[in-house]
């Protein structure tokens, strides 16, 4: 997998994972913020300048990550932060490499899948992505602010289409048990996120997580939606950098949906 590196000689690392159907890019503004962090943003497989290797299942490539983190982590670990298929891909490499993985944050994660209409029109979506047009909707209903609008077309064009065709089935249908029992003997401390106004299979996907991990914790973003990282980036870095300095949520954080 193609490795974007920022801050190298910083204490401890980051592994940022990225959302489906972007890359890696998402992440270099918030990783370029925390000058005090040696930052590791892989482009997925199917995805970004990794186009050309293709996706095969969560489990390989969250051993893939893992061996990102061995390989250039410092000291072999890293702090973890995903969004969406990041938090997916995340949650399956805390399962499978604890031993690995120092802290996790990890957002908008469908473990369950999504029901039959999510699954119908996102679907019916892979037939548009080839258009421009549909890139530029998407990056409006992402609310990406305007100097990501073309980065996102140009990677959504880029798209290695079987990979992503593969992944978003696999997605969809749900993270296997067995692939999450490796939590019950992790004691990483793991912050489990769903934006206020994201669908209900994410709310319902977190006791996924805090049924198993022993140091697992669930929060709500108030008013957020699935992509709250572009829709409000410095209350994303300011509830990271509260994780990563307490491993404890933010305040600003709520239990329960509302």
């Amino acid at each position: 997998m193609f490795v974007h590196e920022q801050h190298p000689d910083a204490d401890e690392s980051l592994l940022f994972l990225h959302g489906g159907n972007v890359a890696g890019w998402m992440w270099h503004d918030l990783a370029a913020s925390l000058p005090d962090r040696h930052s590791l943003i892989p482009d997925l497989p199917g995805f970004g300048a990794s186009n050309a290797e293709a996706w095969t299942t969560v489990a390989e490539v969250a051993d893939s990550a893992a061996a990102v983190i061995r390989a250039r982590a410092h000291d072999g670990r890293a702090h973890l932060v995903g969004l969406s298929l990041g938090a997916v891909v995340g949650t399956v490499l805390v399962a499978r490499h604890p031993d690995l993985v120092s802290s996790a944050m990890l957002t908008g994660a469908p473990l369950r899948g999504v029901g039959t209409m999510t699954r119908v029109l996102g679907h019916a979506q892979t037939r548009l992505w080839g258009s421009r047009a549909y890139w530029r909707v998407m990056a409006h209903a992402f609310r990406l602010p305007d100097d990501s609008v073309d980065t996102l077309v140009e990677t959504g064009l880029g798209l290695d289409r079987a990979s992503a065709r593969r992944m978003l089935t696999q997605v969809y249908d749900g993270v296997p048990a067995a692939d999450l029992e490796g939590l019950r003997r992790t004691r990483t401390p793991i912050l489990m996120l769903a934006g206020e106004r994201e669908p209900k299979a994410v709310h319902r996907a977190l006791p996924e997580v805090t049924s198993r991990a022993p140091k697992a914790v669930a929060r709500t973003v108030p008013r957020m939606r699935h992509a709250w990282s572009a829709e409000d980036p410095e209350l994303f870095r300011r509830v990271l950098q509260h994780w990563l300095a307490m491993r404890e949520p933010a305040p600003e954080l709520r239990k329960g949906l509302s």
